[in-house]
């Protein structure tokens, strides 16, 4: 990607850092508590789809007037994907949860034994208007708006870095974004595991997918939890007084993670060698047709019988689709040792600011 839209990039990310910290901060000092019972909604409303979605796609064509909606989509990893990739996905969904609630209560264990106190909720009554609201603002908008802004923009922009450090810096910033030291272990986790999918599938719509799927999981569990049904904490409690069987069950649903990952894989490398050979077939079959066209001219012009065109059969070598598969499989990673300075300057910008903020959410819980 060029220098000067990896430079866009990385200052509206910059950017949108900068003003997420200053609304968090707000939020936290009671500045939007006028917003009343709803503000939590309207807040995120204005953070999902204009801060982390409709701003960036502003600033983004703003500083690039050469690239039209078009370009833009594909920049953006909007291809369409299979329904058999789509199935695999939602699959993929359900394991990534139940990972990340291992994950989660993990990594929690552990800043709870440095004395960190977890922020109490208050109880609200669960409602099924509420429910829906949650499963549209937790689940589907980040969803779509910081996929976009994730495995969107920076994945897009970044891959000047090559394809191992442009999916650990989405997958890091992606945890830091959540401003929260109790997300950013398993969110980071999560980031690189559909940064590396993103990459895979040239779509951003897989990671959409199980994006959606963790978050709506989580809601509904804690909907059930409001309703007296404790899942989440019942499986947290087992696996901390059950560490061996804990850790068989984590060996478990990582194999099915690598499973259904490499299935995953191996389809898309399907699907791409079938629309080069449906590419290919169609060029002979266009050589063919303008080949008989003109033997045909030049027949009626000389006034000979006119052949009627042999029907031609396209083999398919197992060993070339071996081979393009592992072509599709190594992804190049382009060296640029005369790397703008400002881009790293923004990216580590990025990464300092949203750290700084991330640690001191683990100072307060040592405080609390």
């Amino acid at each position: 990607m060029s220098r000067k839209i990896c430079f866009s990039v990385n200052l509206i990310y910059f950017v949108v850092i900068c003003l997420f910290i200053a609304i968090r901060i707000c939020s936290g000092c009671g500045v939007f508590d006028f917003m009343g019972e709803f503000g939590s909604y309207y807040l995120s409303l204005v953070i999902q789809i204009g801060l982390i979605f409709l701003l960036p796609i502003f600033l983004f064509r703003l500083m690039n007037k050469d690239m039209d909606k078009e370009k833009t989509s594909r920049f953006l990893s909007y291809n369409k994907v299979s329904k058999k990739m789509i199935l695999i996905s939602v699959a993929l969904g359900l394991v990534v949860f139940l990972l990340n609630l291992y994950v989660s209560t993990f990594f929690n264990s552990i800043i709870g034994l440095f004395g960190y106190k977890f922020k109490e909720v208050a109880a609200e009554t669960p409602t099924v208007g509420k429910l829906f609201l949650d499963l549209f603002c937790t689940a589907l908008l980040p969803a779509i708006c910081e996929e976009t802004l994730h495995r969107g923009f920076l994945l897009g922009a970044n891959g000047r870095f090559g394809m191992k450090k442009t999916i650990l810096i989405s997958g890091l910033l992606f945890g830091l974004l959540h401003l929260n030291i109790e997300q950013f272990f398993y969110a980071s986790i999560i980031g690189v595991f559909l940064g590396y999918l993103c990459f895979v599938a040239n779509s951003i719509y897989p990671c959409m997918i199980i994006h959606f799927m963790n978050n709506a999981l989580s809601v509904l569990l804690s909907f059930a939890s409001a309703k007296g049904v404790n899942l989440i904490s019942n499986i947290a409690n087992f696996f901390l007084s059950n560490p061996v069987i804990g850790f068989i069950m984590l060996l478990l649903v990582l194999t099915l993670l690598i499973v259904l990952a490499y299935e995953f894989t191996l389809g898309i490398m399907k699907e791409s060698f079938k629309q080069e050979f449906g590419k290919k077939k169609q060029q002979i079959a266009n050589e063919a047709i303008r080949e008989q066209f003109f033997s045909q001219i030049d027949a009626l012009k000389s006034n000979q019988k006119v052949i009627e065109p042999q029907k031609r059969i396209i083999y398919v070598d197992v060993n070339e689709f071996i081979e393009f598969m592992q072509k599709q499989a190594e992804i190049v990673e382009p060296k640029d040792d005369k790397t703008d300075l400002k881009i790293k300057i923004l990216i580590w910008g990025s990464f300092v600011l949203s750290a700084i903020v991330t640690i001191m959410t683990f100072i307060w819980g040592l405080l609390r």
